[in-house]
């Protein structure tokens, strides 16, 4: 029978109020607790960060070795088979462990986010192959043409999402010589239906 109860894994290494909370360990000393003594909310939200980082990519080493565990034996299997030619065995184990990784990441989002995620997916994918194909690097790009154009002090952040809206617009569709001619936009729908994302 389950408990309903929920277990927090232990942080292996840390020493903030946060990780000691996240173990189990008291925030709070012996002594009595002074409001000095407790963290302020950038220290709270560091530690928050921090321990963020830990889980998504701190933990990718212990992810690849469980995923090996799991897939490398089929992995084998389908570039020992006799109908794929030797030449293409690299690529054919590169396609089945990238569609493995991809099944995975898009079932383990929750449903409700699944259709953002890969749409995100599918934009990072499509500037990757623009800035490939052009020697360019259309985001860095697009940051510096925006501090050129309107600078980096604003007043506040209803002027920075205007003044960014506003450029935004503009700069996406307008055609630029390292892209050929071509508008941003242009380039990553082109992109896009070449690969048909």
């Amino acid at each position: 029978m389950k408990s309903d109860k929920k277990t927090v894994r232990p942080v292996k290494k840390g020493n903030s109020k946060m990780d000691k909370a996240v173990r189990g360990k008291p925030i709070r000393s012996k002594k009595p607790v002074k409001p000095n003594d407790l963290p302020s909310c950038e220290e709270l939200v560091e530690d928050l960060d921090t321990l963020a980082e830990r889980v998504i990519f701190g933990k990718n080493q212990n992810r690849s070795y469980a995923l090996r565990d799991a897939w490398f034996p089929s992995l084998v299997e389908v570039i020992s088979d006799k109908s794929v030619p030797q030449e293409s065995r690299e690529e054919v184990l590169f396609l089945t462990l990238t569609n493995a990784l991809l099944d995975m990441t898009m079932d383990v989002v929750p449903e409700e986010m699944a259709l953002a995620y890969a749409r995100n997916l599918d934009d990072y994918i499509t500037v990757t192959m623009v800035n490939q194909k052009y020697d360019v690097d259309l985001l860095r790009t697009f940051r510096e043409d925006f501090k050129k154009s309107e600078g980096d002090n604003f007043s506040n952040e209803e002027n920075l999402t205007s003044a960014l809206a506003q450029f935004e617009e503009e700069w996406w569709n307008k055609p630029r010589d390292d892209l050929d001619g071509k508008t941003p936009n242009d380039a990553l729908e082109e992109m896009a239906e070449k690969y048909s994302l």
